[in-house]
């Protein structure tokens, strides 16, 4: 009985790792840490009552797996009882997630009863498919590269125009990616892109979609092509990009 109990508390503290607190400071995070045995994904939850608290908090959330370093900007003008972000890590990683106050004129606030959990999620299973369009909570791991097939029937100009969706994440001013392209025009192409997300002295925390023309891939020759986007950032993980998709625009 008493080995029964030691595996069933071995299997639970393996699958939820959580830190409870009644106050939060510019200077001292809250965090907790969750080491992954094997390949899984884990959900970063976050639960704040804030009855005492007549302000709203202004929070960053920093999420270190590795050598990659994201932030989420979260408001709580109420109480909150949320899933941040769905994770994946590999075997042997180790996730660690903080929380901060960002509110600029406070420099710590108590009297608030909150939990910062991260708890494995069993529904959600690796898949070879898993995050060639849609990227889980705007997470796109370096790893993940969408591939689209075009099959051309028609002899008409007519262009690739892919389209990237950022959300309030995303902290950088350009994303730099690869496009390898196999065309039956040309053969193989890998070509060097960038869009420039924010074009401000300071990054603008706001949702935005681009589009880029990729008019200099000729796709008059009907056949069969492929069009493979690679991120090229110094990061392992980019945050705070949703979705790739693509348009053929007939000229």
């Amino acid at each position: 009985m008493r080995f029964i109990f030691l595996a069933l508390l071995t299997v639970l503290c393996s699958s939820s790792f959580a830190v409870d607190f009644t106050s939060l400071s510019r200077d001292e995070p809250v965090s907790t840490t969750y080491p992954a045995t094997f390949k899984c994904y884990v959900d970063v939850a976050l639960s704040l009552k804030l009855e005492q608290t007549k302000r709203p908090l202004y929070l960053t959330v920093t999420y270190i797996i590795g050598n990659d370093t994201m932030n989420d900007q979260i408001t709580a003008s109420d109480d909150l009882n949320i899933v941040l972000k769905q994770l994946f890590l590999d075997d042997t990683e180790r996730l660690t997630v903080s929380v901060k106050l960002n509110n600029q004129d406070t420099e710590e606030v108590s009297g608030i009863e909150g939990s910062l959990r991260i708890v494995r999620n069993p529904d959600f299973k690796p898949t070879d498919d898993q995050g060639k369009t849609e990227f889980r909570s705007g997470v796109w791991k370096s790893d993940q590269t969408p591939l689209f097939r075009i099959v051309n029937k028609d002899s008409v100009p007519q262009f690739f125009r892919l389209k990237i969706n950022f959300n309030e994440q995303f902290e950088f001013d350009r994303f730099f990616f690869k496009m390898k392209v196999i065309s039956p025009s040309v053969g193989i192409q890998l070509l060097d892109k960038e869009i420039v997300v924010n074009e401000d002295r300071s990054v603008s925390s706001r949702a935005r979609s681009f589009s880029l023309d990729m008019k200099e891939i000729d796709m008059e020759i009907p056949g069969t092509y492929y069009f493979q986007i690679i991120p090229n950032m110094s990061a392992g993980r980019v945050n705070g990009i949703g979705k790739v998709d693509y348009e053929i625009v007939r000229e």
